[in-house]
């Protein structure tokens, strides 16, 4: 009977051993568990702010390229108007360089009929060559015909 409450005793004793063995494992693996999702927390962790302070970075860089576009959409309208000035302004001098040019035409041909008339031309060759009528070209005689170069 001893014999028989020891191997009771022992088994039993086996029995909660293996027990607390198990236990102690389950412990230890929930330990490990615990450490590497305490590790993996902790990088997350890091890895959100690294990342947060990455699209803080970029909304503000972001907001300076819209505040940019803004500034140079503003310059373009700008430089347009004033090439739309410009451009009224070229056509202004162009009209009056095109005015001039017809005016330094007419004087030049006027000239040439005065030289002529200085180197003694008469009303009718310069009815013939010039093409001007018989008032145009007595007038132009009557006005430089006496003056000899």
């Amino acid at each position: 009977m001893i014999h028989l409450a020891n191997t009771l005793t022992s088994e039993s004793d086996d029995v909660v051993l293996m027990g607390f063995s198990m236990m102690l494992v389950a412990f230890v693996a929930i330990l490990i568990a615990v450490l590497w999702l305490s590790r993996l927390y902790w990088q997350l962790k890091r890895d959100y702010t690294s990342l947060t302070a990455l699209v803080d970075g970029n909304k503000n860089d972001i907001f300076g390229l819209c505040s940019a576009a803004l500034t140079v959409n503003e310059n373009t309208a700008n430089t347009n108007e004033q090439l739309h000035e410009l451009k009224q302004q070229v056509a202004h001098i162009l009209e009056k360089m095109n005015e001039f040019q017809q005016n330094d035409l007419v004087n030049r041909t006027y000239n040439v009929d005065i030289r002529k008339i200085r180197d003694g031309a008469s009303i009718d060759e310069l009815m013939r060559q010039s093409d001007l009528s018989y008032d145009e070209a007595a007038l132009l005689v009557r006005l430089h015909g006496g003056k000899k170069a």
